[in-house]
């Protein structure tokens, strides 16, 4: 006669349970993956956004220059700036360097630029030219510095007015967008015009 050989009960219960502790293992460092890639992923998605908004408005300051000896056309609030700047225009697949009138200010919590350009840059009643360049923004302060001759060094400042007759030296743009993770952006943009007046 033949013996019968098979698992009894209690080694299939030990088996199972080696089973379900080991994808349990798999599924939860899966799960902590994912967890962490789609945090990194919007951490980065913020930090481009972000990115892309000081770029613009780096490019438009560091192109901007002052309207005359007398009168720079340049002012500045906690939550707004306004300057004339070198732009490029696009027009029929074309681009055609232009002086315009841009202005930065938050609308809710939209990030806008306005310009006016060539002629229409100083007339206050031409048209505006509104492009939303950020969304979902938190907070956004600029400070402006002026230079103080005697000691080299920059005075900060929360607004530059229109009575100033020169750019300021430099313009500071804080940034924080509505995210999980409070983070601010900060960056210092010098004006060179201004350095060497």
């Amino acid at each position: 006669m033949k013996k019968l050989t098979g698992f009894t009960l209690v080694e299939l219960l030990i088996a199972a349970s080696i089973f379900v502790v080991v994808m349990v293992s798999i599924y939860s460092a899966f799960s902590a993956g994912m967890f962490g890639y789609k945090s990194i992923e919007e951490n980065i998605k913020i930090s481009q956004i972000a990115r892309q908004i000081l770029e613009r408005i780096n490019l438009d300051l560091r192109n901007s220059f002052a309207y005359s000896d007398s009168d720079a056309k340049f002012s500045g609030a906690k939550d707004s700036l306004s300057f004339l700047s070198l732009a490029d225009n696009y027009n029929n697949n074309e681009i055609t360097p232009t002086y315009a009138f841009i202005s930065y200010k938050l609308e809710g919590d939209r990030l806008m630029r306005l310009r006016r350009v060539n002629q229409e840059a100083l007339k206050e009643t031409s048209e505006i030219e509104a492009e939303e360049i950020g969304a979902d923004i938190e907070e956004l302060v600029f400070s402006y510095a002026d230079i103080v001759a005697l000691e080299h060094t920059l005075e900060w400042k929360d607004s530059f007015g229109e009575a100033q007759k020169t750019l300021p030296a430099a313009v500071k743009v804080k940034l924080i967008l509505k995210s999980k993770v409070k983070e601010e952006f900060e960056r210092t943009i010098y004006i060179p015009l201004a350095i060497y007046k």
